[in-house]
């Protein structure tokens, strides 16, 4: 039986206003970033966690959660050549304490990381997911794109149910939303790269 977590909300990763993202992501910065590339990438997965007090007075905390990060993140943005190093963290490069967007990029500008992306993932029923975040530049704290994926679980067909189980990488809400947020971040990073200025170079003096 599915049993409901408290869901991340958007203000977990960031106060500022998104708007509805369906299957889709969005540049927030008005124009094109100058002298952001090549940078390295820093990643954090944040989700809720619930103490183990009475139920009446449950509160949730946020804590990063870097599970497979640094695999699942190299190999989406392999080919990026702009993107020269991808790097998670945890909650024990965070000085303790809850996982709060300010201490989250005062750790990635410590390990000089130059971009940061927060996700979250909420299980919003048994068979479906939704999976967002942002990705900011960790100079001003400020997000420059925000990101969200939804997916729900594919049926096998009725014919079919005596035969093999079916791959739950295919089937699956929670495999394909992470399929689908990916691609989503790859090609918002795409974006950023093409549209990148280069920075301004001041001529030496005499």
């Amino acid at each position: 039986m599915f049993t409901p977590k408290p869901q991340v909300e958007w203000k977990r990763i960031t106060d500022r206003p998104i708007g509805e993202l369906n299957n889709e992501y969005r540049v927030l910065v008005p124009k094109p970033t100058q002298g952001l590339f090549p940078a390295n990438l820093g990643v954090t997965r944040v989700s809720l966690e619930e103490t183990e007090e009475d139920a009446a007075t449950i509160e949730p905390h946020l804590y990063a959660d870097p599970r497979n990060e640094f695999l699942q993140w190299n190999s989406a943005l392999d080919d990026q050549m702009a993107v020269s190093e991808v790097f998670p963290i945890a909650q024990r490069d965070l000085g303790g304490g809850d996982a709060d967007t300010d201490q989250i990029m005062a750790a990635f500008r410590a390990l000089d990381a130059r971009l940061a992306l927060l996700y979250a993932v909420n299980d919003l029923s048994e068979s479906e997911t939704e999976m967002f975040g942002a990705l900011f530049d960790t100079k001003s704290a400020e997000p420059i794109a925000a990101i969200r994926a939804h997916a729900v679980s594919i049926e096998p067909p009725q014919d079919e149910e005596k035969q093999d189980a079916p791959d739950l990488w295919e089937t699956d809400s929670r495999a394909l939303v992470r399929e689908k947020f990916e691609k989503l971040v790859h090609r918002c990073m795409r974006e950023l790269i093409v549209n990148d200025q280069p920075a301004p170079v001041e001529a030496p003096t005499g």
